[in-house]
């Protein structure tokens, strides 16, 4: 089940940073994002989505009429500093109701809450974690992660977008990760089983890169190969 949200803000540098925080911290598709009402309008008449963006950045910009005007069983996210509106959004079929400045802790609760509402169906069909990295958060997909990688104090996580750097050991990375799925097959490499292309005795292959396997490690590897 894919969660559809648009944004609607005559802002275009909240709608920009809007939008990066939507992409980077929750798992809503962004199907479109409109500066005015008029498009919107004629948008949802066509198309059925989860979640509407709406922000109360400029004094003109006002929602409420435009939400009269649609007939959508849309949840909306209402994003302003001025007190009134947090009181009569909820008339509206609020959601969530969040102020500026916007951060990431504050899109994060918007997708718990709707968690919350329709069941975690994200956590379940798409798993996922936030990596702290460069001092952001970035959500990766387990399915997108190809190995991980010790670097002393730290980690590298290579996934099919991109390297990782991120500040842990491979211990407690180890217990982020879905048992099932993945397997420390060496002190310095866990790996994710699915993304196996071949299998020797000494190493995996990896998108044409070779892993090494420790000799106590091959044993449990080949079990867990066998099951799946």
């Amino acid at each position: 089940m894919t969660k559809n949200c648009i944004i609607i803000d005559q802002d275009s540098e909240n709608l920009k940073i809007l939008k990066k925080l939507i992409e980077e911290q929750t798992s809503f598709s962004i199907l479109s994002c409109f500066d005015n009402f008029n498009d919107p309008k004629q948008f949802l008449n066509s198309i059925n989505v989860d979640v509407i963006f709406i922000a109360f950045s400029l004094p003109k910009f006002n929602p409420f009429v435009f939400l009269d005007s649609i007939k959508s069983d849309s949840k909306i996210v209402f994003i302003s500093n001025q007190t009134e509106h947090a009181f009569k959004s909820f008339q509206y079929n609020a959601m969530e109701y969040i102020e500026f400045p916007l951060n990431e802790e504050k899109i994060q609760k918007v997708e718990m809450k709707f968690q919350q509402l329709f069941g975690n169906f994200i956590k379940k069909n798409k798993p996922h974690l936030y990596l702290k990295s460069n001092l952001k958060k970035r959500k990766v997909y387990t399915k997108d992660i190809k190995w991980i990688e010790a670097l002393g104090d730290y980690v590298k996580v290579v996934t099919s977008k991109s390297n990782i750097i991120v500040l842990s050991s491979m211990r407690s990375f180890e217990k982020k990760l879905p048992t099932n799925k993945f397997l420390r097959i060496h002190k310095s490499y866990i790996i994710n089983l699915d993304r196996i292309e071949n299998l020797s005795s000494k190493a995996v292959e990896i998108e044409s890169t070779l892993i090494p396997v420790s000799r106590n490690r091959k044993v449990e590897l080949e079990k867990m190969l066998e099951s799946k």
